[in-house]
């Protein structure tokens, strides 16, 4: 049976990416590889899918930004097998039940909370799995955390989210992470205001139609953190990764290299606060 569309147009689009994966996983020469999506794809996330099938690069990406998060988050599993992953706008993620080790948090829409749970139950990942649903737009993330508040070592992982977040509303969750986790790494995709203005267009007015804003004010997203007190610890092209994987619908190498703005314009990052 299928489930309900989320109300919050950006929830919706965790069918997506949901998409993009089990198309990816299906394929003769998986990325991601991301098997447990197939028990997600019902009738709601086909539709979804078809809905933006015209946005075929930025559906050829998802596979490879979620390999480079899985590639970061398994070595930091390998540090400390224990460590707190926090997952923000969780979606269809399944790493809780892919990655070895780690004590999971997936948080999102109460809606899609509930879809997960029926077709993939908490209890039967091999790692500690909590689920928070929250509404995001009228409950505070602060408060649904507060219970899982640690001073350790946290990931938290925020992965097609900040894009979506102006650079006020970005400030104030980073604040609230803070807080929360006085230590903690966040992963997270970033794309520059040039990409999105020379790569991007057919994208940003789709979400817009969806009334979905997708927006970059900076061609330095990661000014930001830096202000906050985070620093780097890498930069990963996502261009340029989907090049030296070799995946489907990955962009010519040549152009990759000729054009720097579009190889340095949509990255995953990996970024420490405290130490």
């Amino acid at each position: 049976m299928a489930e309900r569309e989320p109300a919050n147009p950006v929830s919706a689009t965790a069918y997506w990416t949901l998409a993009a994966r089990f198309a990816d996983a299906t394929s003769a020469t998986p990325v991601a590889n991301d098997t447990y999506a197939e028990r997600f794809m019902d009738d709601t996330a086909r539709a979804v899918a078809e809905r933006f099938s015209s946005l075929t690069r930025a559906f050829a990406s998802f596979p490879v930004r979620h390999r480079i998060v899985d590639d970061l988050l398994r070595a930091e599993l390998e540090r400390d097998p224990t460590m707190r992953v926090v997952l923000l706008g969780c979606g269809f993620d399944t790493r809780a039940f892919r990655l070895e080790g780690g004590r999971w948090l997936e948080v999102d829409e109460p809606e899609l909370i509930a879809a997960k749970e029926a077709r993939l139950p908490a209890s039967e990942s091999p790692n500690e799995l909590v689920r928070v649903p929250i509404r995001f737009r009228h409950e505070s993330l602060e408060a649904a955390l507060t219970p899982y508040a640690s001073t350790g070592t946290v990931t938290v992982v925020l992965e097609g989210i900040l894009g979506y977040l102006p650079d006020n509303e970005r400030r104030a969750l980073l604040g609230a992470l803070g807080r929360l986790f006085p230590r903690h790494v966040v992963l997270c995709d970033l794309l520059t205001r040039t990409f999105l203005a020379r790569y991007a267009r057919g994208l940003v007015r789709f979400l817009r139609k969806m009334d979905a804003e997708f927006a970059a004010s900076s061609d330095h997203p990661e000014a930001l953190f830096h202000e906050l007190g985070y620093r780097t610890l890498a930069q990963i092209s996502i261009p340029s990764r989907a090049v030296e994987l070799g995946a489907e619908g990955a962009p010519p190498a040549w152009l990759v290299r000729l054009l720097p703005g579009f190889r340095t314009g949509y990255c995953v990052w990996e970024l420490q606060r405290g130490k």
